[in-house]
């Protein structure tokens, strides 16, 4: 491994002294060279002032003389008679002739010179810096390493300068180095955001399993977890989803007992998923890689305090591993800490209480946040979804305003970075990366792009919009750009004479067309598949879950 900048700073009790006496001479020689530095820059503005100086002063010498030689030829021109006479509507006097003149130019000649202007650039000039970017406390995240990319799919990650502290930068201008062990198959742009991120847009054109190394600085170094292993798929086909073929549609994934199960979301690996037990008042995780279904962690109990919910409603979960839960009868949010490798939940902080005001809630269901740091809840019982900062203690900064009033249930955001909302008048309302409202698309009804209580939507890597129609008893796949129907499954009534649906053809082995009626046990019907989709969520390898009542 390549010697880091770091590991000059790693010392043991026996070579502390040796290695901080190493660190002290270096600092009085950064100091000296800062100190030369400042020198140097002052000197050069002094000298630009200088220079600017008699550049002005000279223009005040031309600018007199001009004015002077200019009245000379004036005079000149009266005397012979060759003058143009002042014209009259020039004249304020009451008597003038072809005798009378306006001199062509007055006694003015002003510098003004802005000094306040640039006192404030002065104050402002330079910074003395305690601090840089360190490669080996540097981090990747986004779906680009975290996840799987699909070919001929845009992904990003983001790169997180972070000092010796493993604290954010707060400003731009490294040097960014990204290389994949098969260059030809990766298309890569790096935007430089100027608040220590760098976004790295990919396109992948091959399948398979790949090295991306990630460098920093001058030196080009490695950040932490460099190389990091990465996996192409082949685009999903949305037209198998709910097909029995591919396993029984009516057969639960998790048999645990729960009740009312709503929200639930992949961790940032997309092998954890953490569920909402709503009715049981806790979380419950599993591990979507195993087979056995038995949760790995229930956590919370009902309760008031830090930990405890009264009825956890809908969940998202950070690039951090940060869980947001909406604790909906607390009418608060609560953020939790996963890790994965003790499996447990930690609670870090609560915010939100019942009321009216910005930053109170009734009834809180969706959550979501943006790249930038913002976290959105639909606060349902007041009809808006709020807009927080994660980073400054959550503190209040919008609400979303519609044409029309909100009834939110839940909040996603598309791989543009739009807002979804999903709306209890059978609506998705869509608004821009600033929060502003761009357009609407669906109504109530049954067709394909119509909904009857759209309760939960999520999106998945191929910006596909998954939406659970509760009140029609189906999923549908939309597109999360422009609405358009993609797919549809969900439960149908199985009775003596056949399932509901089955005369409506379709695809050769599919599930019957999902019925809005439900079954008659004393008929002898029998319900299969969904019945009340609650939630939704979607990893990277092509895992949907579905909670339903």
């Amino acid at each position: 491994m390549a010697e880091r900048r770091i590991d000059s700073l790693i010392c043991s009790g026996e070579d502390a002294k040796t290695k901080a006496d190493v660190v002290k001479t270096g600092v009085q020689a950064e100091a000296e060279k800062a100190k030369e530095a400042i020198n140097t820059s002052f000197d050069a503005i002094a000298k630009a002032l200088e220079e600017r100086k008699q550049s002005l002063l000279a223009e005040v010498v031309q600018m007199a003389e001009n004015k002077v030689k200019a009245l000379d030829a004036q005079l000149v021109a009266i005397d012979t008679g060759s003058a143009a006479p002042m014209a009259k509507q020039d004249s304020t006097a009451e008597n003038t002739s072809e005798k009378t003149f306006l001199l062509c130019v007055d006694e003015v000649v002003l510098f003004k010179s802005k000094l306040e202007e640039l006192q404030k650039h002065i104050s402002s000039f330079g910074e003395v810096l305690e601090s840089s970017t360190y490669a080996a406390h540097s981090l990747a995240r986004g779906p680009a390493v975290d996840e799987a990319m699909k070919r001929d799919v845009k992904s990003f990650l983001w790169i997180y300068a972070n000092d010796l502290n493993k604290v954010q930068r707060t400003e731009g201008g490294e040097a960014v180095s990204v290389q994949f062990s098969s260059p030809e198959d990766f298309e890569t742009t790096t935007e430089d955001l100027g608040d220590g991120r760098y976004k790295i847009s990919v396109v992948p054109k091959a399948e398979g399993t790949f090295s991306l190394r990630i460098g920093l600085g001058e030196a080009d170094e490695e950040i932490f977890g460099s190389p990091f292993e990465v996996q192409v798929m082949p685009p999903p086909n949305y037209s198998k989803i709910g097909v029995d073929r591919l396993g029984p549609a009516s057969k639960p994934w998790v048999n645990e007992p729960m009740c009312h199960p709503t929200g639930l979301c992949f961790d940032r690996t997309g092998r954890y998923v953490v569920v909402a037990d709503q009715s049981n008042d806790r979380l419950q995780i599993f591990d979507a890689s195993a087979t056995s279904t038995t949760p790995v962690l229930s956590f919370g109990r009902k309760g008031q305090k830090a930990g405890e919910f009264d009825t956890p409603g809908y969940i998202a979960i950070d690039r951090e591993d940060r869980v947001f839960v909406t604790d909906i009868l607390n009418h608060r949010v609560q953020v939790l800490s996963f890790n994965s490798k003790s499996k447990s939940l930690l609670p870090i902080t609560t915010f939100g209480a019942k009321g009216k005001g910005f930053g109170e809630f009734q009834f809180p269901r969706g959550v979501a946040f943006t790249d930038n740091g913002q976290l959105l809840v639909c606060d349902h019982g007041n009809g808006r979804v709020q807009m927080f900062d994660i980073n400054n203690n959550f503190k209040f900064l919008r609400c979303l305003e519609a044409p029309e009033p909100l009834a939110p249930l839940d909040v996603v955001l598309n791989r543009d970075g739009e807002i979804l909302v999903a709306d209890q008048t059978n609506r998705i309302h869509v608004f821009d990366t600033d929060g502003i409202y761009s357009r609407t698309f669906g109504k109530k009804g049954t067709k394909d792009g119509m909904f009857n209580y759209p309760m939960a939507i999520s999106v998945d890597d191929m910006n596909m919009l998954f939406v659970c129609d509760q009140g029609n008893r189906r999923m549908q796949i939309l597109s999360a750009s422009d609405g358009s129907f993609k797919h549809k499954w969900g439960g149908w009534k199985r009775s003596a004479e056949g399932a509901e649906g089955e005369e409506d053809g379709g695809e050769e082995g599919a599930s019957p067309a999902p019925s809005p009626e439900p079954a008659d046990p004393d008929a002898g019907d029998e319900w299969v598949g969904l019945h009340r989709p609650a939630g939704v969520t979607v990893n990277s390898q092509g895992v949907i879950l579905v909670s339903d009542w």
